[in-house]
């Protein structure tokens, strides 16, 4: 008989503990465990232009490039003001040929038909078409 307390008790208790601590809020209160339609266009919006304005991705001038990894496969990765071309080869304004990183280690970049070869770590005015390390 004492073995069967020491057994039900604890049961008891944890099936008890869930209901006394939502035993004092209503729906309300708790919220909604997933997002309605409108809650997940906003958020698909957000995460489709990476959290910042498209103006102001147009207005920056200045092409910074990041780094590439080369992968065996052939296809590579460029980033450019530290975003990657993982999704497609535009960033922003910023239109980036990861097929074109060659034994020059250099990436070709164009933006509003200006084209430009960058190393890693270069960063390219393109108003005053200066290249800076």
């Amino acid at each position: 008989m004492v073995k069967a307390r020491h057994f039900i008790l604890p049961v008891f208790l944890l099936c008890a503990m869930p209901a006394w601590a939502v035993a004092g809020f209503d729906a309300k209160q708790l919220g909604r465990l997933f997002t309605d339609a409108q809650q997940r266009e906003k958020i698909d919006r957000l995460r489709s232009r990476h959290g910042e304005p498209p103006e102001k991705a147009a207005a920056s001038q200045a092409v910074k490039l990041s780094g590439y990894v080369k992968r065996a496969n052939g296809k590579s990765v460029v980033w450019v003001n530290n975003k990657s071309t993982l999704n497609g080869s535009r960033v922003g304004n910023v239109m980036v040929h990861p097929s074109s990183v060659g034994k020059d280690n250099r990436v070709t970049i164009i933006v509003d038909g200006k084209r430009q070869r960058l190393k890693p770590g270069q960063t390219w005015h393109k108003d005053t078409g200066t290249i800076r390390e």
